[in-house]
């Protein structure tokens, strides 16, 4: 039996911010679904996700596919060829966007998260994650996060100087120490995911999951299969309505049968 993804997404600039520098693009004929979440300022932080979903998209689509294709940067043995097109890719575009911040004063210190999921084969997914966008799956009416966050509160907890009880007032909860375009060089973390018919799939910008609780996002995603559209209103609302201090973007993306 072989697997599609049915997919929705949507972005939305929040109650607080004057622009919306989160990004997203959903490519079914590719089988390509990614989201970022720019930083940097207004000018810089909508370049830099603009130019992430650009040089990605560019390079999983069409350049990983030319003949005589070659890697620009060594792969990992580890990995999968769909991981290492996906991990590539995102460092092809952290490069290019580092380059572009090096090219303007105002651009200095730009970057963006990143997570995306690719679908190239029948039975896998591949994902991968830069920063704190996070990766949610809805299996069998329980959600879990399958990205880990690339922020300070995350490695502090990691390391035990953190308790989980200090980590929820903690003072730097959104200082991340891994985005793209901020070196020209960075680490791109990759799985392969079994397909299951009935996962769901959630992408999205910390200004959903700041503001909205994982439980209530479970709630909303409950049946959510059924209209993907309903489900990403509802969860953009409810950022809106606990304060909508940033800019929030969702991507549902669901494996039915074929």
């Amino acid at each position: 039996m072989g697997f599609r993804m049915r997919c929705y997404g949507m972005t939305d600039v929040g109650r607080a911010r004057e622009k919306n520098e989160d990004n997203l693009i959903l490519v079914p004929s590719e089988g390509l679904y990614i989201v970022a979440d720019g930083m940097g300022g207004h000018q810089g932080g909508q370049l830099a996700s603009r130019l992430a979903i650009s040089y990605i998209t560019e390079f999983v689509c069409v350049l990983c596919k030319d003949d005589g294709f070659q890697w620009p940067y060594e792969g990992y043995s580890d990995r999968t060829q769909g991981e290492n097109a996906l991990a590539v890719g995102i460092q092809y575009a952290n490069e290019r966007i580092f380059i572009e911040s090096c090219k303007k004063r105002e651009l200095e210190g730009m970057g963006t998260t990143i997570t995306a999921v690719l679908d190239l084969s029948s039975d896998d997914l591949v994902l991968a994650h830069v920063g704190d966008s996070r990766i949610y799956r809805m299996r069998q009416n329980t959600l879990q996060q399958v990205t880990k966050d690339h922020s300070l509160v995350n490695h502090l907890l990691s390391q035990g100087k953190l308790t989980p009880e200090e980590a929820e007032t903690f003072p730097n909860k959104n200082v991340i120490f891994r985005a793209l375009g901020l070196k020209d060089y960075v680490e791109v973390d990759t799985s392969v995911q079994a397909k299951q018919e009935g996962d769901l799939y959630l992408l999205c910008s910390d200004g959903l999951t700041d503001l909205v609780e994982d439980w209530v996002i479970a709630e909303v995603l409950q049946g959510a299969a059924n209209n993907l559209k309903e489900a990403c209103k509802t969860l953009i609302s409810l950022a809106n309505r606990n304060g909508g201090k940033d800019n929030i973007t969702v991507l549902l993306a669901v494996v039915e049968a074929s």
